[in-house]
């Protein structure tokens, strides 16, 4: 048996390298953005946002009066109330009832989430009508990690978009 007849496998310690290195840079490149979670903490609340938004419009229809999404950017909050003030109450968290408010600085899903740039219509509030319709129009932004979302209420319809804004 002669040494060019036989047959040997396995890879060289070039390929090893190489196949390392790509892993590496690969690493480098696609873990920081997995781990970004003020991307998902920032999404997660513009999901909650919309979704009050929603009920609260669902709500001024199905009771046929008049229901507020209130923001507070200087808290870092938002509750539901009605037109006097009074903050809706929720049983679905707990078999208590518990007020309708939605505070970012104490909720541990949206750490590092702030509330800022609200204006419908000069007011830092949406009102929905008996009919589901909004008083006015207007806007909202949530702020983490460098990602910044704008939540807009459109003035009559009442739908609600949500869009990525650069410069967060």
């Amino acid at each position: 048996m002669s040494r060019e007849s036989v047959n040997r496998t396995g890879f060289t310690l070039v390929e090893v390298m190489v196949v390392l290195v790509i892993i590496g840079i690969a690493g480098a490149v696609v873990v920081p953005h997995m781990l970004s979670g003020g991307q998902f903490g920032v999404q997660a609340a513009a999901r909650v946002v919309i979704a009050d938004i929603i009920y609260a419009q669902n709500e001024a229809v199905a009771h046929q009066s008049p229901r507020r999404v209130v923001f507070e950017p200087d808290n870092n909050r938002y509750m539901l109330t009605d037109t006097a003030g009074t903050t809706m109450t929720v049983s679905w968290k707990s078999s208590a009832q518990e007020n309708y408010i939605v505070d970012f600085e104490q909720d541990q899903r949206f750490s590092g989430v702030t509330l800022e740039n609200v204006d419908f219509g000069g007011m830092m509030m949406v009102e929905f009508d008996d009919m589901g319709s909004p008083i006015s129009g207007g806007t909202l932004e949530l702020i983490a990690a460098g990602f910044r979302y704008r939540i807009t209420v459109a003035a009559f319809t009442g739908q609600v978009t949500i869009e990525s804004v650069p410069g967060g």
